[in-house]
């Protein structure tokens, strides 16, 4: 626990305007919008923004947020610590108080941990009642590898990171959740495996599948939200990972940001990470699967070509006939 100066955490709250264009894709604060509530289906648009308050209001269902409340639903974070962070890499002119802390972990003792094995085998079994990932131009094959499920009861695709551990994203909502219990790591596993010395680094889940797509050898882990870094750092310290790691995040000022904080952070591991990203020559897409919808083409000469070029600085790193 530590204190927050108040003044800093108020400097964010009028920056919803900003976040509600900018990140939520709202042109107009002066009528109504469709409700930013997961939980309800908005045929009517029925939310406005109220400057006074710093808060939009839905008059149909009741909810009300401020900023720190739609970053937690946007990014799948409760504790107000990773909120407070996050809008501060979103907006990093705004002068706060926030001590970092590093090597923090939660522990699995700190969960109750839960079977889900039979919830997966419901949710396979209803797997082709949705076309979600083919839309997406997600191979096929990948349904069966990573045991790909579709809950019909909550219109959500269901993927299991492990038997204690899911993440869940709606088919036809922006809802995204993970299950309780400890935030692990999409493919986490490889990160135990000394042979595996190249392993690229995405966001989401859906993102390391299009990388498979297009490459079926390709190493990918998927942070399931930024802000779980950290466990990508405690799976490094715990496993003594020593190979090379490629951060391809969002192309947006958030996905840029935690590049830099989590290159960072690598650094101090004595881990080599490689910066890029794929998809700056594919115009108006921000994520990996975005670029493989729109020009699958280009994303994948823009992968092989770093990809090789990855290889060969890591071969020459052996020889040591390079230095980095």
């Amino acid at each position: 626990m530590y204190l927050q100066d108040r003044t800093n955490i108020d400097n964010f709250k009028p920056l919803l305007a900003d976040y509600l264009v900018n990140k939520k894709g709202i042109n107009n604060l002066n009528g109504l919008f469709t409700c930013l509530n997961p939980e309800h289906e908005d045929r009517h648009p029925s939310m406005g923004y109220y400057q006074k308050a710093n808060k939009c209001n839905c008059f149909s269902c009741g909810a009300k947020y401020d900023l720190f409340d739609l970053i937690g639903i946007d990014y799948n974070v409760d504790s107000f610590k990773d909120k407070l962070e996050i809008a501060s890499n979103l907006y990093p002119n705004v002068e706060i108080d926030v001590p970092k802390v590093y090597n923090v972990y939660s522990s699995d003792d700190d969960y109750k941990v839960i079977d889900f094995t039979n919830y997966y085998d419901r949710c396979s079994k209803q797997v082709n009642k949705t076309n979600y990932l083919s839309t997406r131009n997600i191979d096929s094959s990948l349904i069966e590898k990573y045991k790909i499920g579709y809950d019909d009861k909550r219109d959500m695709m269901v993927f299991p990171i492990n038997k204690n551990c899911y993440f869940g994203r709606g088919v036809n909502s922006n809802i995204k959740l993970k299950s309780k219990g400890t935030s692990y790591l999409w493919n986490e596993d490889l990160l135990k495996d000394y042979n595996n010395n190249l392993i690229y680094v995405t966001e989401s889940i859906i993102d390391s599948l299009s990388l498979e797509t297009i490459n079926k050898d390709v190493k990918t882990v998927a942070l399931n939200g930024l802000p779980n870094y950290k466990r990508l750092l405690k799976v490094i310290e715990e496993n003594n990972y020593k190979g090379n790691l490629v951060l391809a995040f969002d192309n947006d000022r958030t996905g840029i940001s935690y590049q830099e904080i989590v290159k960072n952070e690598l650094e101090k591991l004595d881990i080599h990470s490689f910066s890029i990203t794929l998809i700056s020559t594919i115009d108006g897409v921000k994520d990996l699967n975005e670029a493989l919808m729109v020009d699958r083409e280009r994303l994948e000469e823009n992968f092989k070509y770093f990809d090789e070029n990855f290889k060969i600085i890591i071969e020459k790193k052996a020889e040591g006939e390079l230095s980095l």
